[in-house]
């Protein structure tokens, strides 16, 4: 997180404020506990949930299955999209933390950026539930509801080592000096990781540290972390553990915060452990509390592994000695939470920052830790148009509450997910295949055959043909999830296969059931003739019909079309729904498209071109309606910074490289008012240099006055030069598409 020193002021506030010292003994809590089970009674101790896990072919144990981390995803939003979660073939997912908090800043448009922004929902302000960021404790119990109904497990985020640093907004209930950790003599400078009294005592980056010794903490703590598994919580990941004392740690001093916290009911509960050569920190002993106190495994995070495994994806080197170790000691591997990057790696880019790697590095190491029999691996969304090199760690693209980008369910992480949840329990072996830059994760079972056995392959180089590669899978045939081709083993040599360059290769045989699926494919979103073609799509789906609100409707068969906008004028909308049920679980299916018929006698096509911009990589077309407030909303093409523009080298006759057309609905919602368009390279609005027109001023984000974009009626050509000239903005030099 941030930092966030507490100001002078409070500081001066407190100074006079008396300070109890730690009892040398703590009486134990008198606190009624959830049951043990609580969380395992209502999961893989109930039929219910058990019928939907297995359907969707999800992992039995949340230490062996794969994480989706929705970070800073809403209830709402992880909610709405359960289904594709369990699709993708996630045992569990995580929440952003649940605590209220400072609720995070927004923007004129009320847009919560995260920028400056994300690391607020990780400072509480007290015990309770709900905020702006996630949401209400109603939608986190309507979210572990319907979670369930897909056999998918929740995991909360708990930040229980700290409050915020603002001391003026923690909550008056938890306002008192007796209830932190306070030390200004002590706790003078930098963190010294090296010494224990001052990790678990002294505030983390200016974060207020909870007097964790203290039964009446801890039992409040505990209140909350229970209130949560009753919720539908099914696991907690712990924020800061280290920075919270082991219960016999210091001498003379016992502690009952974690034993009286995790009794809660969760069946997984793990911390981030950050590894360091910090003197006298005992990793393995906050794993065997996590362990003892859950019904169905603790664990922690391997951070020199993600750390090493990140280094090596740099350099395309999957060298399986390298790859082998976990890089942890006295701790199983059934006992790791593993990733290829934390939202702490990707956000925190003073620290051991990960974005400089792009989506391709993120699934190739996928790849690597999504196959292997050890740890629950976490998969990261990071925020759509986000990270890689040249790109902001925060394009702002998808703001708080949203989901990322849509590597979480690319095809070869689905496949690489439901691999895992096939090959569970199964044993592994690591090999190189043709060099080091190819990584073979075989799993497989002692008798296997091919429907037990199978092997996904991360190959960062060329083509790699694999036959005589010797292997523990049993003789058969195996298919390629992802690339389609077939692998075949005979007396456990390999002897005709491809790993793919560039791409995952995912062999085996057993897949889930399929749920049912029902799309409508159609060219674009609006069309200019009298009649257009859809194509409605099913799979797996019983009872499939169709409606238009042109009166059609009618039973139909996967890749069937239906004509539309014979009865609908010009400038008007056309609905197309379809619907059934699934054909394995019989729950309902809808898909909705709207159609807009243009009149093809209106110049109702806006199109800005752009020449490259000597210093941005990327190029972003933000758009919007210049209503001056008289709409209720803004109506704009996206949040800040808008659509990425297509990069189409000499398009607009030679003169332009790239391009984006005014969508239609804009077009129809701006009236009379001017639609206005600003490019930009992605980034923050306010830096100078980052986008075109430039502001009036832009030496700091609070004295700059924001220039209006440029104005578009037609087709028009940026010259791509941040100084503005008379050539800056023209008709575009272009014969009309």
């Amino acid at each position: 997180m941030k930092q966030a020193m507490a100001s002078a002021a409070v500081l001066a506030t407190l100074c006079c404020s008396t300070v109890g010292a730690a009892s040398s003994a703590q009486a134990a809590s008198t606190l009624t506990f959830n049951d043990r089970n609580t969380s395992l009674n209502r999961t893989l101790r109930n039929p219910t949930f058990e019928a939907a896990r297995t359907s969707y072919g999800l992992a039995q144990e949340m230490k062996h299955g794969a994480i989706l981390h929705a970070f800073m995803w809403s209830f709402n939003t992880i909610k709405q999209n359960m289904r594709s979660i369990a699709e993708a073939g996630y045992t569990a997912v995580q929440t952003p933390p649940v605590s209220q908090i400072v609720e995070p800043k927004t923007d004129v448009h009320g847009r919560k950026h995260f920028t400056e922004n994300w690391y607020y929902v990780y400072q509480p302000v007290n015990t309770d539930f709900g905020s702006q960021a996630v949401g209400t404790r109603q939608e986190l119990q309507e979210l572990t509801a319907e979670a369930h109904k897909y056999g998918v497990r929740v995991i909360v985020d708990a930040v229980v080592n700290h409050f915020t640093s603002d001391w003026k907004a923690i909550d008056g209930s938890w306002r008192s000096l007796d209830n932190f950790h306070y030390y200004p003599d002590k706790c003078i400078g930098e963190m010294d990781y090296n010494n224990r009294w001052n990790v678990t005592h002294c505030p983390v980056l200016g974060l207020w540290d909870l007097y964790t010794e203290k039964q009446p903490v801890a039992d409040r703590m505990a209140r909350f972390l229970d209130a949560a598994v009753n919720d539908g919580a099914d696991g907690m990941r712990y924020d800061a553990p280290k920075s919270i004392e082991l219960p016999y740690e210091f001498k003379g001093q016992y502690s009952n915060y974690w034993v009286t916290i995790l009794q809660n009911g969760a069946q997984f509960q793990y911390g981030e452990v950050i590894q360091a050569p910090d003197a006298g920190l005992d990793v393995p002993a906050y794993v065997r509390l996590f362990d003892q106190y859950s019904s169905n495994g603790g664990a922690t995070t391997p951070t020199d592994y993600g750390m090493n495994l990140r280094n090596m994806l740099a350099k395309n080197d999957l060298n399986h000695n390298e790859i082998q170790s976990y890089r942890i000691n006295d701790v199983r591997d059934d006992q790791l939470v593993t990733w290829v990057e934390s939202h702490d790696n990707y956000a925190t880019t003073w620290f051991d920052s990960s974005a400089y790697l792009n989506a391709w590095q993120i699934r190739m190491g996928w790849g690597v830790i999504g196959a292997r029999a050890g740890g629950a691996p976490l998969f990261l969304n990071r925020p759509a148009g986000s990270g890689g090199q040249g790109n902001p760690v925060f394009a702002e693209i998808s703001q708080l509450g949203d989901t990322g980008d849509e590597e979480w369910r690319s095809p070869e992480v689905v496949a690489v997910n439901h691999f895992r949840n096939a090959m569970e329990n199964n044993a592994e072996e690591l090999r190189n295949c043709g060099s080091n830059q190819c990584l073979m994760v075989e799993r497989y079972q002692q008798g296997g055959s091919s429907f037990t056995d199978g092997v996904a392959i991360t190959n960062m180089g060329s083509d790699v043909d694999l036959s005589n590669t010797e292997t523990q899978l049993a003789d058969g045939e195996y298919i390629d999830q992802v690339n389609g081709g077939m692998l075949t083993v005979k007396h456990h040599v390999i002897t005709s296969g491809t790993a793919h360059g560039g791409k995952i290769s995912v062999f085996f045989n057993r897949l889930p059931n399929k749920h049912g699926v029902a799309y409508i494919a159609s060219n674009g979103t609006a069309f200019k003739t009298n009649t257009t073609q859809v194509t409605l799509h099913a799979d797996s789906v019983a009872d499939a019909r169709y409606t238009t609100s042109e009166g059609d409707s009618g039973t139909f068969t996967d890749g069937q079309t239906v004509t539309i906008g014979a009865r609908t004028g010009y400038e008007q909308y056309i609905t197309v729904t379809v619907t059934g049920r699934s054909a394995v679980d019989n729950t309902p299916i809808t898909y909705t498209v709207r159609m807009f018929k243009q009149d093809p006698s209106i110049v109702s096509t806006y199109r800005a071109y752009a020449k490259q911009s000597a210093k941005w990589p990327n190029t972003y077309a933000y758009v919007y309606v210049d209503s001056k407030g008289a709409t209720p909303k803004v109506i704009e093409n996206a949040p800040w910074p808008g659509v990425l523009m297509t990069h189409k080298p000499g398009t607009c006759d030679g003169n332009a490289d790239y391009v984006y057309e005014v969508p239609p609905e804009i077009l129809k919602q701006s009236g009379s008012y001017p639609i206005r368009v600003i490019f930009n390279n992605g980034g923050p609005g306010y830096v100078h240099g980052n986008k075109f027109p430039p502001d009036d001023m832009a030496a700091t984000q609070n004295a700059h006055v924001d220039k209006e974009g440029l104005l578009i009626d037609g087709d028009y050509l940026w010259d791509g030069k941040i100084t503005p000239s008379s050539q800056s903005w023209t008709i575009a030099p272009c014969k009309p598409m």
